[in-house]
């Protein structure tokens, strides 16, 4: 087992997005559960340039220079959250490669995409669910101040 604090040099030499859910997070950083995801996703967003911690249903946090930004949950009727993180995340690359900045709007996208994800059974989004995303984001970017 690596100990923590290799894992942390390696995060911070090496890393340059961390994402994470909340208890993740946390250990991370060594703090109690009793820490919220937000200190912790500050916090981490101090080492790595772009920080993107997960809490379930009470939403998520995106860190960048020490600061973070709360996402608020995407409405859905749970059904399988097998996935839900790795849709997450992949809401998170999608803005990064399209060259989104504002972090709300990144998130909220994420957001939405763990939100269908989780409100059906398996982790694979139909193709018209992800057609109509891409749609309402890139009518979104146009729209944007990016």
């Amino acid at each position: 087992m690596v100990p923590l604090l290799y894992f942390r040099e390696i995060i911070g030499n090496y890393a340059d997005v961390i994402f994470a859910n909340s208890d993740e997070a946390r250990a991370l950083c060594n703090f109690s559960l009793k820490e919220s995801p937000a200190s912790a996703t500050r916090y981490l967003s101090h080492f790595v340039p772009l920080v993107s911690v997960t809490d379930g249903a009470r939403g998520s946090y995106i860190g960048v220079r020490g600061e973070s930004v709360y996402i608020p949950p995407s409405p859905c009727v749970p059904i399988d959250t097998c996935g839900a993180g790795d849709a997450y995340a992949s809401g998170i690359l999608y803005g990064l490669l399209r060259g989104v900045t504002d972090m709300k709007d990144m998130g909220a996208l994420a957001a939405r995409i763990a939100a269908v994800v989780v409100g059906q059974q398996g982790t694979r989004l139909r193709v018209q669910d992800a057609v109509q995303l891409s749609e309402s984001f890139s009518f979104h970017l146009q729209n944007s101040t990016i």
